[in-house]
């Protein structure tokens, strides 16, 4: 939904068991025009459905997100100082069912942590 969008992968390297990825925000992106108008910021629902996709990604099935058991919003992307970020995560299968942990950042700074359940639909 939003990779190649709003966001595009730069470098990858996943497994079932998860991995890391470099991805390259479009700071012209519409969404960030709204969000906020002069002062572009990555909305929170865009990095869960970043750490979704990459997800998907990794163990190639297509999931949903049912539950956040832990999510933490550490600091703000804005796409014009970070064009570029990293994403790790890893996931553990449990049914139909993946534990997922992922974090969002650049360099020293952490964006976004999220422990959370996703399944597959």
């Amino acid at each position: 939904m939003l990779l190649d969008n709003f966001y595009s992968i730069v470098k990858k390297e996943f497994t079932p068991a998860g991995g890391s990825a470099v991805i390259a925000i479009d700071a012209e992106h519409k969404i960030l025009k709204g969000h906020f108008p002069g002062q572009p910021v990555v909305p929170g629902v865009c990095m869960m459905q970043i750490v979704r996709e990459l997800t998907e990604l990794a163990i190639n099935k297509k999931l949903k997100i049912v539950e956040g058991d832990n999510l933490k919003f550490l600091s703000i992307i804005d796409p014009r100082q970070n064009r570029e970020v990293e994403v790790t995560l890893t996931s553990k299968e449990e049914g139909d069912s993946y534990i997922v942990n992922a974090t969002l950042f650049a360099g020293a700074v952490t964006f976004f942590k999220f422990k959370g359940t996703l399944q597959t639909v």
